[in-house]
């Protein structure tokens, strides 16, 4: 009889001579889903071999866990026939990670057990505490509370059929939220709505793909529900867009997916680490743009795994998470990751993930290596001239001519311009348009 094959979350041991590898598999198993199998007497192919099995065998496995596994845990060991082979099956769970094997930790990747580097180890007792730390208590109050900033997340938390339109006083919302306890804020709260701009985020755009010489950079500090829409509202700004004709409307399509965009830099301020120095970051370059998350992804996985399986969610900050969910700033972890990745494919966009030491980062990549330009190498001509023609792409030059005040001469040297400048493209002749390439 054969068993299948190992995985993530099952180990097959021929003999329990192997009780010491079995114990890292049970350690590895359990900080990255928490539970886990293990069979004593099955080739690590699967075939059902047996072994002789007493009371005293079960007593050696049992002890082994107790003395091997810390924290402790109860697991179940039983006796299981296969075709008249006796097999030991050690099923076991926790929710108290990490663990160790003797004092080492070991995460599980496919059906091998590999030792935590320091800097993952430290990533996963931070996810073990991290409902702890949005939950705390601050020495703030609704005082320092952002008015503004509250009634942008209530207004879309309502219009959204995500938060009843009851009571719009801001003490009983974040009260019934639970990000008001005892008349302090939350931590949660603090990051989310307060006036005292408590992160920092760092937009800029580069020449090149080093971070280099840039053409624009800003730094600015606020609030989570404010830095969405200022991030958000940056690279909107910064990305090509291209106009389409369809019948008698004007298209303007993003080189990147906006909802996409916008769905990761909120998971970023979902899942950020609040407690370190660290800033957010957006870095557009010519071929790409990072989204830089101050987090740790989940220790074991990659976004792929929350976008081809059906993993459960794993929150870092469940109080700022379920607050975003209810203005509709983000869904589910890894049900807003699907559709990124669904979206981004569908549209022939390719999108990385880089893991570093104290955060991670997506990656768009932009279509045929995009030559960054931007309004610093327009004249004043040039950007009036182009914001005329995205009001009214079949405008004639002695029309233009006549609204602007200049010669029929400057509007076509100033047109030539933008053109060669890869601004703009003409579509059709006398009676064409004008198409907004940038």
């Amino acid at each position: 009889m054969n068993l299948g094959i190992e995985d993530e979350m099952l180990e097959f041991k021929k003999t329990t001579g192997e009780l010491n590898e079995a114990m890292v598999s049970i350690c590895a198993m359990l900080n990255k889903h928490g539970k886990g199998t293990i069979y004593f007497g099955v080739h690590p192919n699967g075939e059902v071999v047996g072994q002789e099995i007493t009371e005293a065998t079960l007593r050696d496995v049992s002890r082994k866990i107790y003395e091997s596994i810390t924290p402790s845990i109860i697991p179940q060991i039983s006796k299981k026939m296969f075709d008249d082979k006796a097999v030991i099956e050690v099923t076991f769970f926790g929710n108290e990670k990490p663990y160790s094997c003797k004092g080492v930790y070991y995460i599980r990747t496919a059906d091998e057990d590999r030792v935590l580097p320091p800097n993952e180890l430290r990533h996963l007792f931070e996810y073990n505490r991290a409902e702890s730390w949005d939950r705390e208590i601050t020495d703030y109050t609704i005082k320092d509370i952002d008015l503004n900033s509250f009634k942008k997340f209530y207004n879309k938390a309502v219009a959204c059929n995500r938060l009843k339109d009851t009571n719009s006083n801001p003490d009983e919302v974040l009260k019934r939220l639970g990000l008001i306890v005892n008349d302090h804020l939350t931590n949660a709260a603090l990051y989310l709505f307060s006036s005292l701009n408590p992160i920092t985020l760092k937009m800029a755009v580069f020449a090149t793909e080093e971070k280099m010489t840039f053409l624009d950079i800003n730094r600015v500090k606020g609030n989570i529900i404010d830095l969405i829409d200022i991030a958000s509202n940056y690279v909107k700004e910064k990305i090509l867009w291209k106009a389409d004709i369809v019948g008698m409307s004007r298209i303007e399509i993003p080189e990147i997916p906006i909802k996409s965009l916008r769905e990761i830099i909120c998971n970023s301020f979902a899942h950020a680490r609040y407690n370190t120095f660290t800033e957010h970051e957006i870095d557009i370059h010519p071929n790409k743009i990072v989204i830089y998350n101050p987090g740790a992804f989940p220790i074991g996985y990659n976004p792929e795994d929350f976008v081809n399986q059906n993993l459960q969610s794993m929150v870092r900050n469940p109080l700022i998470l379920d607050t975003l969910y209810l203005s509709e700033d983000v869904e589910t972890y890894s049900s807003g990751l699907k559709k990124v990745y669904s979206e981004c494919k569908e549209k022939a966009i390719k999108i990385e993930y880089i893991k570093y030491q104290d955060g991670f980062a997506f990656i768009f990549n932009r279509k045929n290596g995009i030559n960054q330009l931007t309004n610093k190498t327009l004249t004043e001509n040039e950007k009036k001239m182009l914001s005329l023609l995205k009001q009214s792409p079949k405008t004639s030059i002695n029309e233009f001519a006549k609204e602007i005040g200049k010669s029929s001469r400057t509007i076509q040297r100033t047109l030539n311009n933008l053109k060669a400048k890869g601004y703009i493209e003409r579509i059709g002749g006398t009676k064409g348009y004008w198409n907004i390439i940038i």
